[in-house]
Formats: structure tokens, sequence, C-alpha cells
């Protein structure tokens, strides 16, 4: 049976953040969802251009609180630089169910970075944590989404 697709525009605010099977909580904001290219000149004495993906890093940002896991992930991955998992970023069409979910293959963090504090404002202490990945996927409610996959930045790189 295929898939209806709706013409509507998905909402920005409706999302959720899961790592692994669990639900990253209280995340408010990512940035940073950009697939690109870089050209380089390759090759002797042709120098043909060739077209290298470079590393998505994306930036996940919410209100502090005390539940620590962008804390503990980042001071996991100090530990152990090879721990790397699959982080999938699900965006909600207006009725809550699930459209489009973004995968970030193998991603690990890079930075984390705390509030700025000053004593004269009232405002929310934010964290935020900067993560590097191999490659970005996306898949349209439930189904592959074949353009992306072939992005260079979307083939198996093992």
């Amino acid at each position: 049976m295929p898939v209806e697709i709706s013409p509507d525009p998905l909402p920005a605010f409706r999302f959720r953040v899961e790592k692994g099977k669990k639900i990253l909580s209280q995340v408010t904001e990512i940035s940073g969802l950009v697939l690109d290219t870089r050209a380089t000149a390759a090759g002797q004495p042709e120098q043909t251009v060739k077209d290298y993906p470079s590393l998505p890093r994306v930036v996940l940002k919410r209100g502090m609180t005390q539940n620590t896991e962008f804390w503990d992930w980042f001071a996991e991955i100090q530990k152990n630089p090879a721990e790397r998992q699959d982080l999938r970023i699900v965006i909600m069409d207006a009725e809550g169910r699930d459209a489009i979910s973004l995968t970030l293959v193998n991603a690990y963090p890079v930075r984390w970075s705390g509030p700025e504090l000053r004593a004269g404002i009232s405002a929310v202490a934010f964290e935020s944590l900067e993560l590097y990945c191999e490659r970005i996927t996306q898949e349209v409610t439930g189904r592959h989404h074949p353009e992306l996959s072939a992005l260079p930045g979307n083939r198996e790189t093992r």
C-alpha cells in the first residue's frame, strides 16, 4: 500500500530526539542539519575535481536541568572515543504523527557548552551539545527517501 505524502509543510516545533531506545529529554532546538560537499583538486596531471562530503556538525540545545544526559554522553566519549551511536530526530506533523526521521549515523559529541550566567537578568539557563556524525539519512513516513540516500554523505563508509 503506498504511503500518502501530505503537501502541507511540517511544523518546526514538533519533534523528538532518540538515542537508541531512549528519548533525550527537553531538547528545544536543533541546528546544523546541513549536508554539503567540498570540491578539491585531485590527481596529476589532469587536476580533476572530486567532491568530498564534509562531516555534519549538529547542535542540540535545551534548558539546563538536573538531568545530566548531555554531560554524561560527552564525558563518556572522552573515556571511550570509539563509542558512537545513531541519533534519530523525528519530525511530526500537525496531528503529532511521525512524518520524517533524520538519523545522524555514528554520532558523537565534540563540545558541551554550559549556560551564560548573569545575575542581573531572569532567563533560562541553556546547555548545548555539539555532535559530529558520519552522515545523515532521511526516512519519510516509514519509507526510505532514495534521493537523499544517493548524496555522497549518505553512502556506507565502513
